[in-house]
């Protein structure tokens, strides 16, 4: 067991109100490729051009992940120089509320020790692709600042709770609205931040969003041994009982079951298939039940029952890659270039219509994962496929930064 505490409370720097506009990112997986590149072309402060992947630049451009990461480090010292973050100067921690329509999520965020990944205090529940963890672990070098929380979960602690309402009964220092959520941050005073940093010190806590980031954490401690600055990475704690899952449907290529007909039949041998009149149809209300869409037509699957040994054998997200996408469609979905793509439900379904129609590929609506069977997942030691579980609504980046003093921020104090 690491001696060092799992939450650690750091000088973060908050985004001003006059620039939270153009600064704070909406969120990143509910955009297309094509929709994040016109928002940075359109505002060269917007966070995602800090952020920005290979898949979010045109194809005349194909930049090297030298230049994409260089990119990435001019947007952060183009927003630093327009003095668009204000430091805190000390060391503390953070209340963040999120409120949407009527849903209310409050958390804390902190510095999260990173050797708690592997001492059993911070357990994980999906697969990571070790090129793009890789690549962010290079971010964080490069850029020199995180401003992505890895978004984290426990069983709610009631003394914990207390202490985040009581904080937050005051006017925030941070309150944005984006894209319909509304993001609020209280700073803690020195006597709650010894409190929480004391309260978390046995807690055992869940990975809920953000496993490339633990992975990218890991990478860049790695690569930095001994500076303290890289052996904690940002994240926030929220109580398992204020989350809301939502699903992450899945796009396939066709792999030559291109007609109805091929399609329906290689289906037939993982469950039976119905055909559906509309999408409204095709949405899962039930476990074992699949959405199929392809060539403007749905069909609904219903997966043969098998009695499963483990927790992670039976979630939907699973047989899906295991079953379908793997044993139907041939496609090994942890692979590296494996064209699965995903698309989370409040996207919408026609967003996902949209994309199959555009380069005829099928389509699979899956039922959400349970926050229950996440936790059990990771406690069993098992790792679902990547993006198994969409929770929203989501931390934007953007809103708070932890500077880690090389890059882009090398003439900054590590936060």
């Amino acid at each position: 067991m690491s001696a060092r505490s799992l939450f650690a409370p750091f000088a973060g720097w908050l985004i001003r109100p006059e620039w939270a506009d153009r600064v704070v990112a909406g969120a990143y997986d509910a955009k297309s490729p094509e929709q994040r590149r016109a928002i940075v072309e359109t505002d060269p402060y917007n966070f995602l051009g800090v952020t920005r992947s290979r898949e979010d630049t045109r194809e005349d451009e194909d930049p090297s992940d030298e230049e994409l990461l260089a990119q990435g480090a001019a947007t952060l010292t183009r927003i630093l120089d327009a003095d668009a973050f204000a430091p805190t100067g000390r060391p503390t921690f953070y209340v963040y509320r999120l409120s949407h329509q009527d849903h209310s999520q409050t958390g804390l965020v902190g510095a999260l020790d990173i050797d708690g990944l592997f001492d059993g205090r911070v357990l994980t529940h999906e697969n990571v692709r070790p090129e793009r963890a890789q690549l962010l672990g290079h971010h964080l070098e490069v850029v020199g600042a995180a401003s992505s929380p890895i978004a984290l979960t426990h069983r709610a602690n009631p003394d914990l709770q207390l202490l985040l309402a009581r904080a937050s009964d005051s006017k925030p220092d941070v309150d944005h609205v984006v894209e319909g959520v509304r993001h609020r941050i209280w700073t803690l005073d020195d006597d709650d931040t010894t409190s929480a940093e004391v309260m978390l010190s046995d807690e055992i806590v869940y990975v809920t969003d953000g496993h490339h980031r633990s992975a990218a954490a890991i990478a860049g401690r790695d690569a930095h041994p001994g500076d303290p600055a890289f052996a904690r990475t940002l994240a926030v704690l929220f109580p398992d009982k204020e989350l809301r899952v939502e699903a992450f449907h899945r796009r396939s290529p066709s792999h030559g079951l291109d007609t109805a007909e091929a399609l329906v039949a290689a289906l037939e041998s993982v469950g039976s298939v119905t055909a559906l009149a509309n999408a409204d149809e095709a949405e899962p209300t039930e476990r074992g039940v699949i959405g199929v869409y392809s060539g403007g037509r749905w069909w609904k699957l219903r997966l043969n029952h098998v009695d499963y040994p483990s927790a992670l054998d039976s979630l939907d997200v699973e047989r899906l890659r295991r079953d379908v996408i793997g044993n139907v469609m041939g496609i090994d979905e942890l692979g590296e270039k494996s064209g699965v793509d995903y698309v989370p439900a409040p996207s919408g379904i026609d967003e996902l219509v949209k994309r199959c129609d555009a380069d005829r590929s099928v389509g699979f609506l899956v039922y959400p994962t349970d926050i229950a069977d996440l936790m059990a997942v990771a406690e069993a030691g098992e790792l679902m496929p990547p993006k198994s579980s969409y929770f929203a609504p989501k931390p934007r980046s953007g809103i708070i930064l932890r500077v880690l003093g090389c890059g882009a921020t090398s003439h900054l104090p590590p936060s």
